[in-house]
C-alpha cells in the first residue's frame, strides 16, 4: 500500500481514545478496581520492590503460616505488622479516593484553577506516597520476623526461587 494511501486512511478513518467508556465513570481517572484496591488496602503491586527482593509481605506470611512452620510470637507479630499496615493503607486509600472525587468534580463543574490543582495533585501524590511507604513498612518488619530460611521458603513458595 502506497504511502499517501495509508496517510488518508490515518486521516480519514474515525480513532477512537483508549479512554472511552472512562467519561461514565463515578470518578474519571480511577477504574472501579483502583478504587476497590484503595478501599479494602490491596497492595497494588506497591511493595513490589520488597516482596521481589526478600522482604516478605506480612498477608502472604499468614497465608503460608503453615508452610513456614511460624512460631506463636512470629505468627503474633505478623498480625500486629498486617492490622498496623491495613489501618493506615484503609485510611489512606479512602483520602486518596476522596481527593480524586474533588478533583473530578472540580473539573465537572470548570471550577478549577491552577493553584487548586497544583495543591489537589500535590496532595493526592503525598497520599499515593504515604500508603507506598505502609505497605512496604510492612514488608521491611518481616525482616525482623523471620528466619534467614523462612524467607527463602517463602521466597521458593511464592515461586520466587527454584525449591532446593
Amino acid at each position: 500500500m502506497s504511502a499517501w494511501i495509508m496517510l488518508a486512511l490515518c486521516v480519514l478513518s474515525p480513532t477512537t481514545s483508549p479512554y472511552a467508556g472512562d467519561e461514565a465513570r463515578s470518578i474519571k481517572s480511577l477504574s472501579a478496581e483502583q478504587i476497590d484496591g484503595y478501599l479494602g488496602a490491596r497492595g497494588m503491586g506497591l511493595a513490589k520492590a520488597a516482596e521481589l527482593n526478600g522482604y516478605p509481605g506480612p498477608m502472604h506470611v499468614l497465608e503460608l503460616k503453615d508452610q513456614l512452620d511460624l512460631t506463636r510470637e512470629q505468627l503474633e507479630r505478623t498480625k500486629k505488622a498486617f492490622d498496623e499496615m491495613k489501618a493506615r493503607a484503609t485510611e489512606l486509600g479512602r483520602a486518596i479516593v476522596e481527593r480524586e472525587r474533588e478533583l473530578d468534580e472540580a473539573f465537572a463543574r470548570q471550577t478549577i484553577d491552577e493553584r487548586a490543582l497544583d495543591e489537589a495533585v500535590r496532595e493526592i501524590g503525598r497520599l499515593q506516597a504515604e500508603l507506598r511507604a505502609a505497605h512496604l513498612r510492612a514488608h521491611l518488619r518481616m525482616r525482623d520476623v523471620l528466619t534467614r530460611d523462612q524467607i527463602e521458603r517463602y521466597d521458593e513458595l511464592r515461586g520466587y526461587r527454584a525449591r532446593k
